[in-house]
């Protein structure tokens, strides 16, 4: 937001009218800072087809390894899926076995939807909010967002994968309210009696609010939060869990990557956040990454016990 802010005072100086109404890029930024898709939408209007240029080129590949992505692609979930625009899962994988990258408005979407869980159809990453190569599909502003909303693919992909597939949401900051409302309306129409558990790998920042983050997760989405310990700035607590699920699997490596995570150079970047990626467990698989999961469950209900003592280093 940023970037594109300072792309529009470059071309238009600090003051805008939006809706007839006049504002400037500064209040912009101020005023709508807790709603980023009006801030988007704004700046959006007043780049005309630089945006795009820009979506392409700040979403764009990255010429690096993050450890913590390379990690998380090594896990053996069936298909990954990503609100971020820039392919640095696919970059993870080891060529040529790269898997097949889609958005929800490629033709091939609706394959997607009907075979993602058959057994021959391969690994898929699948960007929900668009790709950097395709800026004009990205969603990313109020208008984007009900353009989302009105697509029926994208109506069928919601009401069904979550339905039938198990989620483990990685880096996910559920603040992506028309997001979550799918998982609501879920829960509203069938409760949880497809007998699906959904989970989140995410931060707690007090440990005394464990059960009651957890209650509320499960009510209203039907996900069921893995806690990690968030003392501070950095996310490092996350790196580590996604590690340790990484060695308790690791048997199970995807071929895409396994002479990957063999060669590669692995640096561990500082980021301020984890990108937000949802995977989709395999079934032959599920009970070796559910195993794992409830092991690290328990690894950090031991370590919010000793940050409440004082005995985590």
């Amino acid at each position: 937001i940023t970037d594109l802010a300072a792309a529009v005072r470059a071309l238009h100086g600090e003051r805008l009218q939006s809706n007839g109404q006049e504002i400037t890029v500064d209040q912009v930024l101020r005023e709508f800072e807790d709603k980023p898709l009006v801030q988007a939408q704004i700046l959006k209007e007043h780049l005309g087809d630089v945006y795009f240029s820009m979506m392409a080129r700040l979403s764009g590949p990255k010429d690096r390894r993050i450890g913590p992505i390379a990690d998380l692609v090594s896990l053996p979930f069936k298909h990954l899926l990503t609100s971020n625009y820039d392919p640095s899962l696919e970059q993870h994988h080891y060529p040529p076995n790269e898997p097949v990258s889609i958005s929800l408005h490629d033709p091939s979407a609706p394959q997607f939807i009907v075979e993602f869980a058959d057994d021959n159809y391969t690994r898929r990453i699948v960007h929900v909010h668009g790709r950097y190569d395709e800026p004009q599909y990205i969603i990313l502003t109020e208008e984007d967002y009900r353009t989302y909303v009105r697509s029926a693919v994208l109506g069928d992909f919601w009401h069904v994968v979550p339905a039938t597939g198990r989620f483990v949401f990685f880096g996910f900051g559920f603040k992506d309210f028309d997001l979550l409302y799918k998982f609501r309306r879920r829960m509203a129409l069938q409760g949880n009696n497809l007998g699906l558990r959904h989970f989140a790998i995410m931060p707690l920042d007090i440990p005394a609010r464990e059960n009651t983050v957890t209650l509320s997760m499960l009510m209203e989405y039907g996900i069921e939060p893995v806690f990690f310990p968030h003392p501070g700035a950095s996310f490092a607590e996350y790196d580590d869990l996604v590690s340790t699920l990484r060695a308790d699997v690791s048997g199970r490596v995807p071929e895409q990557v396994a002479n990957a995570v063999a060669a590669a150079t692995v640096v561990h970047l500082p980021i301020s956040e984890p990108g937000e990626t949802a995977a989709l467990a395999h079934e032959p698989m599920a009970d070796e990454v559910q195993q794992g999961i409830e092991r690290l469950k328990e690894m950090t209900r031991e370590n919010i016990a000793r940050r409440q003592t004082g005995d985590l280093e």
